[in-house]
């Protein structure tokens, strides 16, 4: 394989350091990685879209500098845009409204239909050519969702369909690429989802086929067979995770290796994702480059993470990734992030007492209690940055399990009618919340999620909320809102029957 490369995600909250940008450099080298992508969406700051330059944002100056610094050196530096899916930042910033797909202002995708919206993501790219020298030009395309929702998508895909839709605003997009000397990129999924639009896509664009739970044999295969260059890409398991699926992150991405080899791809990019939601980046560096070291030199899993973290996190990386998701089916390799969806992303904790209390309150919260003992002990002793990273994932574990079982035992008492007590045990778990912000504050100034903090305050607010409608729950009559109804976001005083909890169209917020 020529290529060996790994993506770092920038686009979900993170504004990494310069500095830090150089050490993460310094350790691809090392790692044995030749590629260094950085995919940041609306977290760059654009000259053509000032108006979506939040704070931290990537700049130009910074790029400017590792390309001039690394590329000599051997390790390239490209930049990983989005261009028509995933365009949310642009859109929910003031001055960006007017670029969505369609009259929801939650829209995730600029219309393709519209000229305004083209000539955008072509300035987009404009604006990074000049700063990256790299060859290629990643500029995105996956999980459009949303083609032809809105009316004038709608006539236009009723005659040449979705793929007609998507075909043209890439087919367009990479052959303006192409004239300006460089090569375009594509994630591969809506082309498999849309094979009519392969056609429309010049064969100089190369195809990121993203397979993250399974092996890329077939669809690789597809891709090669149109005539096309293809790089195979797995993922760290973390985004739909605690912490990390650590034995599925491996076994998929030495698919992906063996089947870009037998396929003829140019190589691997291990991707990276979503280091939000008390997901921070730190904590599963080591497994990055430790899959470097496996895929440049072949070296074992086990040796190439001790050679990056030590012995130490060898160890907890295990209880981490395969005992701790092992005790619980709910939060099993094969689920979605339990954990961080119910008691993080819907910013109502509660969520995650009504879908966990079983596990969290039995035997499976006991084991996982246990095993973040077992995780304390390690950190304790260990001499070593890396596994004091885990910190945060361990104490994350600890608070979801203690979390649902103090919920359960205001709940109970709820039931009982021991109001005083139901709401004493709500205020005690809103600490148990709270003791999680020092470490996200930490994390937050060192370039991690800037909103994570404000999700713990989200949270305990959650809390107080209920807690404030216990005491005001009728106390003259035999009847009480369930617990259930109560803790939800759509409670209202009064509506026995609850008409808005089960209503699934409205977002939670």
């Amino acid at each position: 394989m020529s290529f060996i490369g790994w993506m770092l995600d920038v686009a979900r909250d993170q504004s990494p350091s310069p500095a830090r940008l150089h050490q993460l450099c310094e350790r691809s080298l090392a790692a044995g990685y030749n590629a260094f992508g950085l995919y940041f969406e609306h977290r760059y700051a654009y000259p053509s879209a000032p108006f979506a330059a939040g704070p931290g944002a990537l700049t130009p100056a910074c790029v400017r500098e590792l390309v001039k610094t690394f590329t000599p050196r051997g390790l390239r530096v490209i930049p990983f845009l989005n261009t028509l899916g995933h365009m949310e930042g642009f859109i929910r910033s003031e001055g960006g409204q007017h670029l969505a797909e369609s009259d929801n202002i939650w829209s995730l995708q600029l219309c393709p239909s519209r000229r305004e919206c083209v000539e955008f993501a072509r300035g987009l790219i404009a604006d990074v050519l000049p700063v990256f020298d790299d060859e290629w030009v990643h500029i995105g395309g996956d999980e459009t969702w949303e083609l032809g929702n809105c009316p004038r998508c709608a006539a236009r895909a009723a005659e040449i369909g979705k793929h007609g839709l998507y075909a043209e605003h890439y087919g367009e997009l990479c052959r303006w690429v192409l004239k300006q000397g460089r090569r375009p990129a594509l994630w591969g999924d809506m082309l498999l989802q849309h094979p009519e639009a392969i056609a429309g896509i010049p064969r100089e664009t190369i195809i990121f086929d993203w397979q993250y739970f399974n092996r890329p044999r077939d669809s690789t295969g597809k891709f090669r067979a149109a005539g096309f260059d293809v790089v195979c890409c797995p993922s760290i398991e973390s985004y739909n995770s605690g912490w990390c699926f650590l034995g599925a992150t491996q076994r998929i991405c030495d698919e992906h290796a063996e089947d870009a080899r037998a396929a003829g791809a140019l190589g691997v990019l291990m991707t990276t994702w979503e280091f939000m939601f008390f997901s921070p980046f730190a904590a599963i560096e080591p497994l990055v480059f430790a899959a470097g070291r496996r895929l440049s030199r072949g070296e074992p899993w086990t040796d190439a993470i001790r050679t990056e973290a030590g012995e130490a996190f060898v160890r907890a990386a295990a209880i981490l990734g395969e005992q701790i998701p092992a005790a619980s089916a709910a939060i099993a390799p094969g689920t979605w992030r339990l954990l961080r969806d119910r008691f993080v992303i819907r910013q109502n904790p509660f969520e995650l007492w009504k879908a966990w209390r079983a596990d969290a309150c039995g035997a499976p919260g006991d084991q996982i209690l246990a095993l973040c003992d077992q995780l304390d002990g390690i950190i304790a002793r260990a001499d070593s940055p890396a596994v004091r990273e885990l910190r945060l994932p361990v104490q994350f574990h600890r608070v979801a399990v203690s979390w649902v079982r103090v919920a359960e035992k205001a709940a109970g008492h709820y039931r009982r009618r021991e109001f005083g007590a139901c709401v004493d045990a709500l205020e005690r778990s809103a600490d148990l919340i709270a003791s999680l912000r020092p470490e996200l504050k930490r994390v937050a100034a060192e370039g991690g999620s800037a909103s994570d903090p404000a999700r713990v305050d989200r949270l305990i607010e959650k809390v107080h909320t209920a807690a404030a409608r216990v005491c005001t729950v009728p106390t003259s009559t035999t009847w009480l809102p369930s617990f259930e109804t109560l803790t939800h976001d759509y409670y209202m005083p009064g509506d026995q029957a609850a008409w808005r909890t089960g209503d699934k169209q409205t977002p939670l917020v």
